[in-house]
Formats: C-alpha cells, sequence, structure tokens
C-alpha cells in the first residue's frame, strides 16, 4: 500500500479537496507514522526524526503548524510496552 503525507502537512495543491470544493489539504507524515505504529503497523520511518524535522519546519517558517505528534510528543511508554526504536 501506499499513502501520501508531507511532514508538518506542509504543500499541497489548492485545486485538489473534496466535492464541496473546500481543500483537502495534507495529512502530517509524523502523524501518520504514530498512527501507524500505534496500529502495529511497520513503516521503517524514524518518529522521532520526523518530529524533529516537523518542528525545524515550524520553526523557519515561522507560524505554528497543524502537526499533533509533533506539539504533544510521544506518549510516554512502560518498559514491557516497547520503545520508539
Amino acid at each position: 500500500d501506499l499513502f501520501d503525507a508531507s511532514v508538518a502537512g506542509l504543500g499541497g495543491c489548492p485545486f485538489a479537496g473534496h466535492a464541496s470544493g473546500a481543500a483537502a489539504g495534507n495529512v502530517c507524515t509524523e502523524d501518520m507514522a504514530f498512527m501507524a505504529h500505534e496500529m502495529g503497523i511497520e513503516t521503517g520511518l524514524d518518529i522521532e526524526a520526523l518530529i524533529e524535522a516537523a518542528l525545524m519546519a515550524e520553526r523557519l517558517i515561522g507560524r505554528p503548524l497543524g502537526g499533533r505528534v509533533m506539539h504533544a510528543g510521544l506518549p510516554r511508554r512502560a518498559p514491557e510496552a516497547g520503545t520508539w526504536d
């Protein structure tokens, strides 16, 4: 399967969207990778590195971006639950 996303949800085409004419927007790569991880889907993506990239993009652009995981951070895990490696 193939999924399309962008770091911090940046980019996109204003002409792509829903039938209502509203732009669909981009899914944040870091949010999608986190969701897949929580569902037990192996992506091979480094979620912590994606969060760092999203935060860097936010600093460079100079305004808050829409990512959820980048602002909330990763949840703490009990030792038996595994790590983010």
